[in-house]
């Protein structure tokens, strides 16, 4: 039954890519490249004021100064010691800005990776999400009966449809972010038990009337309860959003459950920054900082309602898994005015998303309907962390491909094209 059930889940998520138009190409950055240093070489400590940009590493330091290099920094966030993958420890990978008018960043780059400090020197790839229909009848949702998913549904004990190994399955929406208030997903979203803070666990009276089915554990409904939670933001409504506002009882700028990453509650931002966090832990798409799901940036919540939208419950659209958890991870970058945002910090969610699961003691699959062109040995890296290291499921876009007028062209698209991803294209309605 779990095999049948696994490969209904993977099948399905091929979806995700039909009828979406191609929206990439191999985009290096002018303005940013990455480089590795060596494992014997310790972490930098980089510090910086309005007139100079100082790490603790001469050879590094010379280069800052040589070529006036703009800013350094981690490319990765809640990495660790553990975090490597053969020599690639994803601790010491930087990013460095060289500013937007410079036609040397080749030059740099080869620079850079001469250096007897560093591993290599890459391009940064900008990635771009590829576009996804939001279908809200399950009528129309000719995935369904094409991957037999209907028939798979016969070999569960419904209503209570749950995998026979009781472990919880996390479905990762790697993306522009998620609406986790939205009506078919918001009864979904995955809650990090973890990151529940000890002033509501130890409290026995507390938790036992804010865990109203008795399961032991806080849904994402439960937290909301009117016991505990008030309009905190003030928008006429008491909701998920509510949790992540100043006096929210579950923020308590602690990170309880020790996988480095403070108050992820519901998902994790690595590309957005506010108040005390940097990045911050609400995952909701944001445009200049306030809260949006239109344009582009409802594509993470188009993907989370085809991972998991709640079925069989009179709303909306179906999915293949009925109670999978949605992990919402936003990683367009915040203050853009756009409808097209781009996924800037897609691999630090891909390694957030496969610990979060890992901490939970879960099972994760980790969706990228996004990608471009071009091969990074720092990406490849962290797909083999997240699927070696955490055991995560990666699933990636394969792309649909170009027509040139005579021939259809198809190029290698990442993150699909990686070891230890699984590669899927789109598929019609006819199979």
């Amino acid at each position: 039954m779990k095999n049948t059930f696994l490969k209904s889940v993977i099948i399905t998520l091929s979806l995700l890519f039909g009828g979406s138009e191609l929206l990439y190409a191999t985009n290096k950055s002018e303005s940013t490249f990455l480089f590795a240093l060596k494992h014997n070489i310790q972490p930098l400590n980089i510090s910086k004021t309005r007139d100079m940009l100082m790490v603790d590493n001469p050879v590094i330091q010379d280069f800052i100064d040589t070529y006036d290099i703009e800013n350094i920094e981690p490319w990765l966030g809640g990495t660790t010691e553990n975090d490597f993958y053969g020599d690639i420890y994803l601790n010491r990978i930087y990013k460095v800005y060289i500013g937007e008018d410079r036609s040397d960043i080749n030059y740099l780059i080869s620079v850079m990776d001469g250096k007897s400090e560093t591993i290599y020197a890459e391009p940064e790839y900008l990635r771009k999400p590829l576009y996804t229909p939001n279908d809200p009848a399950f009528s129309q949702q000719c995935s369904m009966p094409s991957v037999k998913s209907i028939q798979a549904w016969d070999f569960w004990d419904i209503p209570n449809v749950m995998p026979s190994d009781g472990r919880e399955i996390l479905l990762a929406s790697v993306d522009t972010g998620v609406d986790y208030t939205h009506p078919d997903l918001v009864a979904n979203i995955w809650v990090n038990q973890g990151e529940i803070p000890s002033l509501i666990m130890d409290d026995p009276g507390l938790f036992e009337v804010l865990d109203s089915n008795g399961d032991g554990k806080l849904s994402s409904l439960e937290m909301i309860s009117e016991v505990i939670m008030t309009d905190l933001n003030g928008d006429g409504s008491i909701d998920l959003k509510d949790i992540f506002v100043e006096g929210s009882p579950y923020l308590d700028y602690i990170d309880n459950d020790g996988n480095e990453y403070t108050d992820d509650l519901i998902g994790w931002d690595p590309a957005g920054k506010w108040g005390n966090y940097d990045p911050d832990p609400d995952p909701f798409p944001k445009v200049d900082g306030i809260a949006t799901d239109g344009g582009t940036w409802a594509h993470g919540s188009h993907v989370a309602g085809i991972l998991a939208a709640t079925s069989d419950n009179g709303i909306g659209m179906a999915s293949t898994v009925f109670n999978g958890k949605i992990i919402s991870v936003k990683t367009s970058t915040d203050g853009q005015n756009t409808d097209d945002p781009g996924i800037s910090d897609g691999y630090d969610g891909i390694l957030y998303a496969a610990k979060a699961g890992y901490y939970a003691s879960a099972f994760t699959i980790i969706n990228c309907s996004w990608g471009g062109g071009g091969y990074s040995n720092s990406e490849q890296a962290i797909i083999n962390i997240a699927h070696n290291s955490y055991g995560a499921i990666i699933v990636a876009a394969a792309g649909n491909g170009s027509d040139d007028g005579l021939n259809e062209l198809y190029e290698s698209h990442y993150p699909a094209s990686y070891d230890n991803v699984i590669s899927v294209c789109a598929i019609g309605c006819n199979g």
